[in-house]
């Protein structure tokens, strides 16, 4: 066969068993090849602009990380849950990150989860409902998030192991309750090829302040998601593109440090969002 840029498309999509082995497979593949071979047309692609690509992905490959950071860059990673996330009147699900750990350690209801002396004391509280509204009783709540630097504890040699991560479960009134520290907006890892795209496209590193949880209980859809910090300067602009309505305000609130002898005033804050599972 003589291959043209006719052809060559169609070539390439046949060049295979036609999927016999593997029909979800050959399905992605055919529609890749075919929407791939569109892109290289439309932009009229450069051979040098290719070895700057090949270049890149040979270079993101060797960075930790790097390759999901690179879906989440694109709306890749937020496209694919938007697409299969069918929780209807549930909560919304989202992306559960690079900083997910297993076994966080079980903490008791109202327990603070992590140290961090510059932070601002925020009380996170709650009800784990079904669809009708009912509270879901021996509910697992789990929680990370970074301290108010904006660092979690895996990017962080000085916070102890396991800060700002826990596992709680809620009781016959399906309520949840933690203190913490109210979030920050962060940076994501910028020194990689994907930091030096975003430079170059003028597009700026922040995430929007948030804390992640997954829920799970017996009889109910596991439900991985994110709550957003309302104020936050990057709410419209996440970089990953992950905001969607979870959103929670924040109330502040001054009080007298019984502990102190001085009296004086503390500030914390406290938010409230229930959690529905499908």
């Amino acid at each position: 066969m003589q291959i043209t840029l006719d052809n060559i498309t169609q070539a390439v999509i046949n060049h295979g068993d036609g999927g016999k082995a593997h029909p979800r497979l050959y399905e992605i593949y055919r529609s890749l090849i075919a929407h791939l071979h569109a892109f290289v047309k439309e932009v009229n692609l450069t051979e040098q602009e290719l070895q700057l690509g090949r270049d890149f992905l040979n270079r993101a490959s060797h960075h930790t990380q790097e390759i999901h950071m690179l879906t989440d860059l694109i709306g890749i990673s937020e496209l694919v849950e938007l697409l299969h996330d069918t929780n209807g009147k549930a909560t919304e699900s989202n992306l559960e990150g690079p900083m997910y750990v297993l076994d966080a350690p079980e903490r008791n209801m109202g327990d603070r989860l992590g140290i961090d002396k510059d932070g601002e004391p925020l009380i996170v509280s709650g009800y784990v409902l079904d669809l009708d509204g009912k509270p879901i009783a021996d509910a697992i709540v789990d929680v990370w998030q970074p301290n108010s630097q904006g660092l979690y504890d895996l990017q962080d040699p000085s916070q102890p192991k396991d800060n700002f991560r826990g596992r709680l479960k809620t009781k016959v009134d399906g309520i949840y309750t933690f203190e913490t520290v109210v979030p920050t907006g962060y940076h994501i890892p910028a020194s990689g090829p994907c930091g030096e795209v975003l430079e170059l496209l003028g597009r700026h590193t922040w995430r929007a302040a948030h804390i992640h949880f997954k829920l799970s209980a017996p009889g109910y859809t596991p439900l991985t998601t994110q709550i957003f910090i309302a104020g936050d300067p990057h709410i419209d602009s996440d970089t990953t593109f992950s905001v969607k309505t979870a959103i929670a305000s924040l109330q502040k609130h001054d009080a007298v440090d019984e502990l102190m002898a001085s009296g004086r005033h503390v500030t914390f804050y406290t938010t409230n969002f229930n959690f529905v599972l499908r």
